[in-house]
């Protein structure tokens, strides 16, 4: 484990540098303390994602989807090989896909103990036991059609579930001969299983999270033409209305960084997004308070339990920095 002990900056954008993780945050928040150190956890993968924390084992489960791998990270270990593939389908289905590993985990309270997967290579969403190293795919097609590459999942508070659907998986993308669809969506799954397209007018939906009232649900789009965070009110039955852009990273963009992609939100409505400069953490309202600049493409972020640590995939490592959260 490194330690990178990091200078205070005023409320502003840190710049990618290539030199490593560093911070900025404004001189009224508390979320990060100004010695804060960002822990540099594991290295050496090709691209982490999906990380998710279980608070029973006090581990961290992350995937290296290029390498069709799973990790698990606890403090006594650091990271260990768990799974390999991570990826569902057979090596004739994934012949020919892009990116065939699992990317987005969560912990789903209609499988308790067990892993739900946006599994690139199933194209759709498993069920992971961990014990038994079992996957049931649970869906994988919408109106007859096979779905692209599910990326990112969250799970509102009933069961039922949100998940976006870009290509990535594929090879060629949006030009992929086994793409089916004619979009790339964002999808409401039931409790029953019942599965609805709820947004199909975003180009690369990526990252997914609800707002602690579950009113307001967020979608990353990772499009260097349009590179957002949309917003939208949510309805009982899942569907969503009053579009609008919540945060816009356009003007951030620069050479060798990020897209928006995926985001975790804090009990207090907190939101920390990855984006051009690492994690923005966010307010609400939609207003920076700071950023995490990880110096590096920077794939997603959660937080442990307790929200004492913010967790980071970012290009090649793992890495986490202490936070504060009333």
């Amino acid at each position: 484990m490194r330690l990178l002990v990091l200078g205070f900056g005023l409320v502003g954008l840190a710049a990618c540098t290539g030199n490593g993780p560093s911070k900025t945050v404004p001189q009224d928040t508390a979320i990060i303390a100004p010695d804060a150190e960002i822990e540099i956890l594991a290295e050496g993968f090709t691209w982490p994602e999906g990380p998710v924390w279980v608070e029973e084992e006090s581990a961290l489960y992350f995937n290296d989807v290029p390498e069709n791998k799973m990790y698990r990270w606890e403090a006594s270990t650091g990271a260990e090989l768990f799974l390999s593939p991570s990826g569902g389908g057979t090596p004739e289905s994934t012949q020919n896909m892009r990116e065939p590993g699992a990317n987005g985990i969560i912990e789903w309270s209609q499988a308790p103990g067990q892993l739900l997967l946006a599994d690139h290579g199933a194209r759709g969403l498993s069920v992971l036991d961990p014990n038994t190293k079992t996957r049931t795919t649970i869906t994988s097609g919408y109106d007859g059609k096979s779905l692209n590459s599910p990326n990112d999942i969250v799970e509102r508070s009933d069961g039922a579930l949100y998940f976006t659907d870009p290509p990535y998986g594929l090879r060629g993308l949006n030009e992929a001969p086994e793409k089916e669809l004619a979009f790339n969506g964002v999808y409401f799954l039931t409790p029953d299983g019942n599965l609805n397209v709820v947004i199909d007018d975003l180009s690369f939906p990526n990252g997914v999270a609800l707002s602690p009232d579950e009113r307001t649900l967020y979608v990353a789009v990772s499009d260097p033409e349009n590179a957002v965070i949309m917003a939208y009110d949510t309805a009982s039955d899942g569907t969503v209305s009053n579009a609008r852009i919540f945060f816009d990273a356009n003007s951030e963009l620069r050479d060798g960084g990020g897209l928006p992609d995926g985001m975790v939100v804090a009990e207090n409505g907190t939101i920390f997004a990855t984006g051009p400069a690492g994690v923005y953490v966010l307010s609400p309202e939609g207003n920076v308070l700071g950023t995490v600049s990880t110096g590096m493409p920077t794939s997603n972020c959660t937080l442990d339990d307790d929200e004492t640590y913010l967790y980071m995939t970012s290009s090649s490592v793992l890495a986490r920095v202490a936070v504060t959260l009333d």
